[in-house]
């Protein structure tokens, strides 16, 4: 058999999460070879030491095949599961492209629901070769090389062509909670409902999501920004339902009440580098060429726009 080459891209709090239970898994698998891609002082420390984890089932630290951010060192991949953030898809795709074949699966982790679209309008890649997907997790970056687990279930939604369900099936093997959808539109819309929603208010507002959850007229908000949303999924001929927004609301309240979601960070630590584009602006743009009345997400957008000095 063939051995499967693995490439993660990004090993800050999705790629850590993803990346430390492969490397665990399979460091020392003939058939299959882990290899994290990153630079700086991230790349340094995962030479030197490896990855840690630490997550409320414990603490481990571990190293891949190879830790790079040479493409020629890299070389030809079998799968390559992207986890930067929204804005470094296509910078991040293009810098490795050359690791990139026909056959090469490229899975993606962002805070999106057109990850392929973005992808093959910059990219000459094959939509067959593009695994769309989502993350339900909580993590942050403690220090380089080092990712601390804050909470949500840790479930790596993906899907497409059923040829590629060997990459689910790989991730599972490495005790990675995964499941494979041939129709993976409507579960990105779905996380996408909770993930947009719940990083418009914990950034513009400056709460955790335990502060979110006791406040009656956040989660009022919450809830309408929501249904915004679930208007637009609906013009993309995805249905979202009052379940799937009851389902959110409850698991705003399961986190941890201290945890900040990834934008909120971002918009305190480096306020000119954020998602905002992807997650509030992708609304309000196609809210007005949709026809979508989203006055909630406007507002929200105005707000941040003003607090990040855009």
């Amino acid at each position: 058999m063939k051995k499967k080459r693995i490439g993660i891209l990004g090993l800050g709090g999705v790629g850590g999460f993803i990346g430390a239970p492969l490397a665990q898994a399979y460091v020392n698998d003939p058939e299959v070879e882990v290899i994290f891609i990153c630079r700086g002082a991230t790349k340094e420390v995962i030479q030197q030491t490896g990855l840690t984890l630490e997550s409320v089932n414990g603490t481990y630290t571990v190293k891949p095949n190879l830790t790079s951010d040479d493409p020629e060192e890299i070389g030809i991949l079998d799968a390559l599961i992207i986890a930067t953030k929204s804005y470094g898809l296509v910078q991040a795709i293009k810098s490795y492209q050359t690791c990139i074949a026909d056959h090469t699966l490229i899975v993606t982790q962002q805070n999106m629901v057109n990850s392929a679209e973005v992808i093959q309008e910059h990219l000459p890649i094959n939509q067959a070769q593009i695994v769309e997907g989502c993350i339900y997790v909580v993590s942050n970056i403690k220090g380089p090389g080092h990712i601390k687990h804050l909470g949500g279930p840790g479930k790596v939604l993906i899907g497409g062509n059923k040829q590629h369900t060997w990459i689910a099936d790989l991730l599972q093997k490495a005790t990675i909670n995964t499941t494979f959808y041939e129709e993976i539109k409507p579960v990105l819309w779905k996380k996408f409902l909770f993930l947009s929603a719940s990083a418009a208010v914990t950034a513009t507002y400056n709460v955790t999501f335990g502060q979110l959850a006791k406040d009656e007229k956040l989660m009022q908000l919450f809830e309408n920004l929501m249904t915004e949303i679930q208007a637009l999924a609906a013009k993309n001929k995805v249905n979202l339902s009052a379940a799937d927004i009851e389902s959110a609301k409850k698991l705003i309240k399961s986190l941890s009440h201290d945890s900040k979601s990834s934008f909120q960070l971002d918009v305190e630590q480096n306020p000119k580098k954020t998602e905002k584009a992807f997650l509030v602006d992708f609304v309000v743009d196609n809210g007005a060429r949709l026809g979508v009345e989203v006055s909630n997400y406007q507002k929200i957008k105005e707000k941040l726009d003003a607090l990040i000095m855009v």
